[in-house]
């Protein structure tokens, strides 16, 4: 029975299940020393394979085989004991020839204790027979999982690379990053197929790398199958199963490998996009950039042309009330006027009591005449009337003048009134139309804020899905019924109406227990007495012990080889 050193765990349990097998056919009693000691070096040699990696159902069968052998152990020791004391119950000594001189007493008590050992034997007899099944159950359960973890599944990475390298085939745009953040109007065509070219070729080095690893991966769980499979039986049922994990494990294998290898000439022999293919790419990158208020709008002139037109034309309005300049507000036949109007006043105020000469002579003649009609004609006097008459009408005429130019002054038609005048309406008119224009802006039919309202609505709706598809919460309890959250109402009474249907039930049982005494006792009254049942329960016991006699229930035990 003796076989090569295992070089592999499965090997140890094959070698050790094909020895097993043999002392289950051969029987216990009939193995020799030497091959007894062949099946603790078989469970040796499994044991020696004990480590954390191992999975739980390889440790089963370390613990099963590990049963096993110490099974015989003790049933070998048992034996011994056995023979011992059979030889001693004779009155001789372990080496079988020497008397041991025992007395009638002691040679009884040593055939009793004789058989204890034999019935100990038995058990030790049954326990190893029942370490055959569990052996066989754990041997089953071992499989190709267990020699390793993860083997027979696919790598993760597989899934990535075939759809990364379908996404390159089919054009896909990819980014880098670098122009994240940034808008159309931004960043150059140029620019953009740079960062294509760039995001593509990093795109296929990854997936280089991850074929890579997958290969490398399979290759490694193609070779413990392989290495499983060749450690199996000839006839071992779990060939068949291992054998498709070896095919399919080898057809994955061979798909990560074709895969990798075109992934790695896309990336020695990157070719940039270019022509159709460029152009193409980078108007889905400019659509990439494009932000969600934009395609919003593009949503607004779909459902209503009409309405975005209109509000378009209000934004340009509103757009040329705040940027265009104000108008003069006066003509210039009223500026000429103010100016001639404020010119001669300052001309009538420069002349201050100065009098022209045909005003001078009309007072001189009017002074002369009224003298001439009075007889005053003579002498120095007339001169003088005259004299002072004319200085009293320049003064008066000075006062005048300067009466004239005041009322001009407070009139508010001067140069200066009515600059002021028109400064302060045109600040007014423009800051009604910034005012007006802000306000569109900020909460006005803009193209913007129709796109925000839009989105919020949209991502508001999203939230509100989002929050149906979450378990309600009840909260706290309360001491209120509420037809929203019923299952939080808690009612107070609770202990009192409890207490109130307890005493109910306990009556209605009390009740029933009433009504069905008297009848119970009637029956009792109408069977036999217990006295009269005990004799025919014994009297049936013992025409059982007539039909057992003389082997009784069980008879005599049996001695009956191991592993029948």
């Amino acid at each position: 029975m003796a076989v090569a050193k295992p070089t592999s765990f499965t090997q140890a349990v094959t070698n050790f299940s094909d020895i097993f097998k043999t002392s289950q056919t051969a029987g216990v009693d009939n193995l020799s020393k030497t091959d007894q000691a062949a099946i603790k070096a078989a469970a040796r040699a499994v044991r020696d394979f004990d480590s954390k990696d191992l999975s739980a159902s390889a440790k089963q069968i370390i613990a099963n085989i590990t049963e096993a052998t110490d099974a015989i152990d003790a049933l070998n020791s048992q034996r011994k004991t056995v023979d011992i004391q059979n030889l001693r119950a004779q009155n001789l000594d372990a080496d079988g020839a020497t008397s041991l001189g025992l007395s009638g007493k002691e040679r009884e008590a040593a055939r009793g204790r004789l058989t204890t050992e034999q019935d100990t034997l038995r058990r030790l007899q049954d326990t190893l027979v029942n370490t055959a099944p569990k052996l066989e159950e754990s041997l089953t359960r071992f499989g190709l999982s267990d020699v390793a973890a993860g083997v027979g599944q696919a790598p993760k990475t597989l899934g990535r690379i075939d759809t990364g390298l379908e996404a390159l085939r089919g054009d896909r745009v990819f980014q880098t990053g670098n122009l994240l953040g940034r808008l159309g109007s931004q960043v150059t065509d140029d620019q953009i197929l740079n960062d294509i070219n760039t995001a593509r070729k990093n795109e296929y080095k990854s997936l280089y790398d991850l074929g890579t690893a997958a290969t490398t991966d399979l290759q490694s769980q193609v070779s413990q199958a392989n290495q499983f499979l060749a450690d199996l039986p000839p006839t071992d049922p779990r060939r068949a199963d291992v054998q498709k994990t070896v095919d399919s494990l080898t057809s994955q294998l061979s798909e990560a490998q074709k895969d990798t290898l075109e992934a790695k000439n896309l990336f020695e022999n990157y070719q940039p996009v270019s022509g159709e293919q460029a152009t193409g790419a980078i108007t889905q990158f400019r659509e990439s950039l494009r932000l969600p208020e934009q395609r919003t709008l593009d949503q607004i002139r779909e459902i209503d042309p009409q309405a975005f037109e209109t509000i378009k034309g209000l934004g340009q309005q509103f757009q040329q009330l705040a940027t265009t300049p104000l108008g003069p507000t006066t003509t210039q036949q009223t500026e000429d006027l103010r100016n001639t109007i404020e010119q001669e006043a300052l001309n009538q105020l420069r002349l201050g009591s100065t009098i022209g000469e045909e005003e001078r002579r009309g007072y001189e003649q009017s002074i002369r005449a009224a003298q001439t009609a009075r007889g005053n004609i003579f002498g120095l006097g007339p001169a003088v009337q005259e004299a002072s008459q004319i200085g009293a009408a320049g003064e008066q005429r000075k006062l005048a003048r300067y009466g004239a130019a005041a009322s001009f002054l407070g009139s508010g038609e001067t140069t200066g009134a009515a600059t002021a005048r028109d400064l302060g309406l045109r600040n007014a008119l423009e800051q009604s139309r910034l005012g007006a224009a802000q306000g569109f802006i900020a909460g006005g039919p803009t193209m913007y804020n129709l796109a925000s309202q839009r989105l919020g609505s949209q991502q508001g709706m999203l939230n509100n899905y989002l929050a149906a598809s979450q378990p309600q919460q009840t909260g706290g309890f309360q001491a209120t019924p509420s037809a929203a959250n019923p299952y939080a109402y808690v009612n107070p009474n609770a202990g009192f109406v409890g207490a109130q249907n307890a005493a109910s039930i306990y009556n209605t049982l009390a009740d029933y227990a009433s009504s069905t005494y008297g009848a119970q006792v009637g029956a009792i009254s109408r069977q036999q007495s217990g006295a009269q049942q005990f004799a025919d329960i014994a009297g049936g016991v013992a025409s059982l012990g007539k039909v057992a006699a003389p082997g009784g229930f069980f008879g005599a035990p049996s001695s009956g080889a191991f592993f029948r």
